[in-house]
């Protein structure tokens, strides 16, 4: 008895000293309640079985509750198992905005700052890239502010989503202040109802630019009254007002209709994900959700707020949910009855003995399967025409074990982390990431925890994958790789020669749905579009930092975006050096256009759409735009049609005369590709790509960039668009070799 007491002294005075809290209960092997059975339940463990033994109480009523599983009331070898087979995550209670645990029956949704960040840091997990989109840097500080860039563009306010250009470049993000309506487009509160779709929330969709969270549930605040503002204060408050773009009307955003849209790790972490026809339906209920904003109700037509259920909805824990616009990239939905039996029923949560709810371990997977990523990653398949889950994409092959013949070890779609293998994350959640062409988002991030092609593959290399074929390779075949020539190409510049499906190629803003696709304007040929072979496209080239510090060109698709905007010469007409070129809110633009393209539109190429191209259209729209908005303000004083390379303009000194001007060179800060979509996926076999040789001819590679004779290389004269439509409703095209400067012979 007495060696059984100092044992108990020890396990107790083990718990004061290791700062251990109560401890855990139901014999779950938890003794230290964190939630997780693991090395740190061990000692106590060991120490209870030491203390009693098959027929032997332990004598404290600790060890019982944490490791007596079979409930023998004792702590032996049975229970060792049962602790071994209980290491790792135990149930996660599902708990609502003020921390409660939910109940099988309730219809409240769950808090996904409450339910996993009782564990986990949910500030330090919701300040990575994807969460924040630009509104902090890498240290948690806010860095969002008009004209980010110092350029003149005043309109972009931060590096990430959250500043750029809003919804797919259609949208403009509301700055904080505002002076007058006229100024606000996007606002905080409808970048989170119509963007969040692909926002695993947090960051924007939680906080506002003070740092205040948008309302809380709590306390029943609205941030800025936290700050002693009123209603008054904020009519023009880019994070809470919103406006209907309809009308042009401006009200206060509802926050306490909706709720907030807090970090949601089951965005990624959810394993066993619904898939239907090809899409993520968990994606799909999330994002319908949050899009119905103050329209959601349940089946007895009460309001539920859409921005807190988004999470629920999202995990299918519902018996019903109407959606309209489905199949589609931007579903609504209309009403959401919140089920959490659904859950019970499909097994992603149990039923605990207090009758309240709780995420199984097997439902939460780390890391993040490739579906979960595909989710709101589809989109590369519109943009670029890459597949992923499909066999001829040789890195999804290899890493599925799709490569050999053992249909064994084949890993499954569901089951694939293929994207994990490349992309490494960290505790931080700031995913490995190259250099976007696009944006420059937390540059000093760019290449970290990220495998690049010269990782796996580069000799020397310390990250070297033992299975991928050294480059560059002694052996003479592979001598292309040490060519001086390729210092200025990347690895996907050669690997990735064409895209693998039709892509979109613009997006025109100037009408309503206009869109131009790889098919239309581009072909299996790069040095002829016209050529009916579409089963194929070649992407352009632009330059950017490669991981070792040059400069590269690497393979991307060219989005073009055509837009109105107004031209500020700033009353130095003949120096551009301090022009600016600003889009034009589309709300506005429709406010005096009626919304609908005007009368003289044509389509003059034939492809069923119209489009402005006619210097008689520009002008209509020259006249109209200079016309009032709905607050009395004119909606440009120097209209201008950005399209392509060129900005088409009424010319001042010659009335009714249009004229073009090309900004590059000239100083002016314009994006007429907004969108650079980088093609970094889907390699080919080696046989495919550029410069190798074939026909065994050792010099047939080379013809691909390299054509004394005939002048017109694959590579560097193929075709890239740069006006779907020009003056006469026809496409113009410039070469690789005029875009880049590089002139190989």
């Amino acid at each position: 008895m007495q060696r059984k007491h100092c044992l108990m002294v020890m396990v107790l005075t083990a718990s004061a000293v290791w700062g251990i809290g109560a401890p855990g209960s139901g014999d779950s092997g938890d003794y230290n309640h964190d939630g997780y059975v693991g090395l740190d339940d061990y000692p106590y463990f060991e120490l209870c079985l030491a203390a009693s033994g098959p027929g032997v109480a332990s004598g404290a009523q600790e060890c019982t509750e944490a490791f007596d599983a079979d409930a023998d009331g004792d702590v032996d070898l049975w229970d060792f198992a049962a602790f071994e087979r209980a290491r790792g995550h135990l149930p996660m209670p599902l708990k609502d905005y003020l921390g409660n645990p939910i109940t099988a029956g309730s219809t409240t949704p769950y808090s996904r700052r409450h339910t996993c960040g009782g564990c986990h840091d949910a500030d330090r997990v919701s300040n990575g890239i994807m969460f924040q989109q630009g509104r902090t840097d890498v240290t948690g500080v806010i860095d969002m502010r008009d004209d980010y860039y110092g350029d003149g563009r005043f309109w972009i306010k931060s590096s990430g989503r959250f500043g750029k250009w809003g919804q797919s470049f259609v949208k403009l993000l509301a700055a904080k202040e505002n002076a007058s309506e006229s100024e606000v487009d996007q606002t905080a509160y409808a970048w989170v109802r119509d963007c969040c779709g692909c926002h695993p929330g947090g960051g924007p969709g939680e906080f506002d630019r003070d740092g205040e969270r948008y309302f809380d549930e709590s306390t029943g605040a609205l941030g800025y009254e936290n700050l002693g503002r009123t209603p008054a204060d904020v009519a023009l408050d880019g994070d809470y007002s919103v406006l209907d773009y309809a009308t042009g009307g401006m009200s206060l955003a509802p926050w306490d209709a909706t709720g907030v849209s807090e970090p949601d790790c089951l965005v990624c972490h959810r394993a066993g994900r619904t898939v239907q026809n090809g899409w993520d339906m968990n994606w799909a209920w999330r994002a319908a959700t949050l899009a119905a904003g103050t329209s959601l109700v349940d089946n007895d037509d009460q309001a539920v707020p859409a921005f807190l259920a988004a999470g629920t909805a999202g995990q299918g824990w519902f018996s019903s949910l109407e959606m309209v616009g489905f199949p589609g990239l931007w579903p609504k939905a209309s009403s959401l009855q919140i089920d959490y039996t659904a859950g019970l029923a499909d097994g992603s949560l149990t039923l605990l003995a207090d009758n309240t709810v709780a995420l199984v371990p097997e439902a939460v997977t780390w890391p993040p399967r490739d579906r979960a990523c595909w989710g709101c990653h589809s989109v590369f398949g519109v943009t670029t025409g890459s597949v992923w889950f499909d066999e001829t994409n040789v890195m999804y092959r290899r890493f599925n074990n799709l490569h050999d013949d053992d249909p064994v070890n084949d890993i499954p779609p569901e089951q694939s982390t293929a994207c994990t293998v490349c992309h490494v994350g960290d505790l931080d959640h700031n995913f490995g990431k190259g250099n976007s062409l696009q944006m420059g988002f937390r540059d000093e991030l760019d290449w970290e925890k990220l495998r690049s092609c010269r990782d796996c593959h580069w000799e020397g290399s310390s990250e070297r994958h033992p299975d991928a074929p050294v480059v560059p390779s002694p052996t003479s075949s592979d001598e292309i790789h040490r060519a001086p020539g390729f210092d200025h190409v990347s690895c996907q510049g050669c690997h990735i020669p064409y895209a693998l499906q039709p892509a979109l190629l613009f997006r025109d803003i100037t009408i309503p749905g206009a869109t131009g696709t790889t098919s239309q304007y581009l072909s299996a040929d790069p040095l002829d579009p016209s050529d009916p072979d579409k089963s194929r496209w070649h992407p352009a080239f632009m330059s950017k930092l490669d991981e070792d510090g040059v400069e590269r060109l690497f393979p991307c698709n060219i989005w073009i975006t055509i837009y109105w905007a107004d031209w500020d010469r700033n009353g130095t007409p003949d120096d551009y050096s301090d022009d600016v070129i600003a889009p034009i809110p589309t709300w506005r633009i429709d406010q005096v256009t009626g919304g609908a393209p005007l009368p003289m539109v044509t389509d003059d190429n034939g492809d069923g759409q119209l489009e402005i191209n006619r210097f008689e259209e520009i002008l209509a729209y020259n006249t109209v735009l200079k016309g009032n908005d709905s607050y009395g303000r004119p909606v440009a004083a120097n209209p201008v049609l950005v399209r392509g390379m060129m900005v088409w303009y009424e010319d001042p000194d010659a009335p009714g005369t249009i004229r073009a001007l090309t900004p590059a060179g000239t100083g002016i800060p314009i994006d007429w590709y907004p969108y650079i979509w980088g093609m970094d996926h889907n390699v080919r076999p080696k046989e495919e790509a550029i410069g190798y040789p074939t026909g065994g001819d050792p010099q047939a590679g080379c013809r691909d960039c390299h054509r004394p004779i005939q002048l017109d290389a694959p590579v560097f004269d193929r075709q890239v668009l740069i006006d779907p439509y020009g003056p006469i409703g026809q496409p113009l095209y410039l070469t690789v070799r005029a875009m880049t400067g590089l002139n190989p012979p």
